[in-house]
């Protein structure tokens, strides 16, 4: 009878010894054991939604490697479309991982739309915004095959053409207004163009972010790109000081926010949630530290920003949205980043926390049956799966992934 008894002691000892951490888990509260088990299930859900989402943009690609936009016809190149899928594919990628066939055959088509006179054919179609797809397609080059010499060859030709494509003026050539460093989408020069695209925040970051990635930032470029994010940055005396807006022209439409009058009638433009997290990536990417002055306080304004909501399907035409509602996967995608940069920094933000938890939450409940997401508000193009879809994935793994 004890030898049996001894015998189940030991067996279930074994059992438990093979569940890590299970023995500890026995001395928590219930609460404690609660969460944890919450935690798990939410971990599993992300990891399912993952799966289902690139298994749908997979299915997407078409026989000759590209994603084709069936909602906008102005992206008929495929260029900016195939360009961002790209880029959430290989970051979906663990490094070390073989590259599906889904991304070789992309990457390949990417490359037939560059030639030697100019780096993309519909490089003058602004719609098909040109800037975005050139920092996509290196930093997508950044992460895949860097041993190979054409790919190298390719970064290096990409990185060139992102620099040229900076707007630095000399400082006898600059009138009162203008501020240079920045990227915009796509205008080939600083003054072609300008009024309609202007340098922006979030394509400076991503330039920042490929150019950094591909180790081929040089010095004057960094300092050019902090002195425009510099002018980007709401001062003290503007409310939301700290904050970023997406272009320094205060009244311009591409201000999502608005614009306002400060005490002295002053115009600015009012920042907003995910013009503030490409800021704060985009001083990151140019090796300000996450105690930096600009940093910290960005961070301390997040939650006194403006941010969006994901309009209601089918859309409720009694609701008011406004223009922000219209970029809800751009911006949680960019909050997902920040998140895991300031972890991956050992920084701490309770908005972020808890903005993240309710994203998370948000994308698991909207992502449709077949594995996509999309927006039903126009306006920012967030109504094409395409692009809901690859944000969506974007954000889901960067709160997925542990920061060590």
């Amino acid at each position: 009878m004890y030898r049996h008894c001894n015998h189940n002691r030991v067996c279930l000892l074994g059992i438990l010894l093979l569940i890590p951490g299970q023995l500890n888990a026995e001395d928590l509260t219930h609460d404690i054991r609660v969460e944890r088990g919450k935690f798990k299930s939410r971990q599993q859900q992300v990891s399912n939604a993952l799966l289902k989402g690139r298994r749908w943009l997979e299915q997407q690609q078409s026989d000759d490697g590209s994603w084709q936009s069936k909602t906008y016809a102005s992206l008929e190149s495929r260029v900016a479309t195939s360009a961002l899928v790209m880029f959430t594919l290989v970051e979906l990628t663990s490094a070390g991982v073989e590259q599906k066939e889904t991304i070789n055959r992309g990457l390949l088509f990417l490359k037939s739309k560059i030639n030697q006179e100019e780096i993309w054919k519909s490089v003058e179609a602004e719609s098909n915004y040109p800037l975005y797809s050139i920092c996509l397609m290196l930093a997508t080059l950044n992460q895949y095959q860097l041993e190979a010499t054409v790919n190298r060859e390719l970064r290096d030709s990409l990185s060139r053409e992102l620099l040229r494509r900076q707007r630095i003026l000399q400082a006898d050539r600059l009138s009162e207004g203008d501020v240079a460093g920045g990227w915009g989408p796509g205008s080939d020069s600083f003054q072609q163009g300008y009024a309609a695209n202007p340098a922006n925040v979030s394509v400076t970051y991503f330039a920042l972010a490929a150019l950094t990635g591909a180790q081929k930032l040089p010095l004057k470029n960094r300092f050019a790109a902090l002195d425009y994010l510099q002018h980007c940055q709401l001062p003290t005396e503007a409310t939301g000081a700290g904050g970023f807006v997406f272009t320094f022209i205060p009244d311009h439409p591409l201000n999502k926010a608005g614009s306002k009058l400060n005490q002295t009638g002053k115009l600015y433009g009012v920042p907003y949630l995910s013009a503030s997290c490409d800021g704060i990536s985009a001083l990151l990417a140019c090796d300000v530290t996450s105690a930096d002055r600009r940093i910290q306080t960005a961070l301390t304004i997040l939650p006194q920003l403006s941010h969006s909501r994901l309009a209601e399907f089918p859309f409720n035409t009694k609701r008011s949205y406004q223009k922000l509602d219209a970029l809800y996967f751009y911006e949680v995608a960019a909050t997902a980043r920040v998140w895991k940069q300031m972890r991956e920094k050992g920084v701490e933000n309770q908005f972020l926390n808890s903005r993240c938890h309710e994203v998370l939450q948000t994308l698991i409940e909207k992502q449709q049956a077949d594995g996509h997401w999309e927006n039903p508000l126009p306006w920012m193009m967030e109504d094409d799966p395409l692009i809901a879809t690859a944000f969506a994935l974007q954000t889901l793994h960067h709160c997925l992934t542990p920061a060590e």
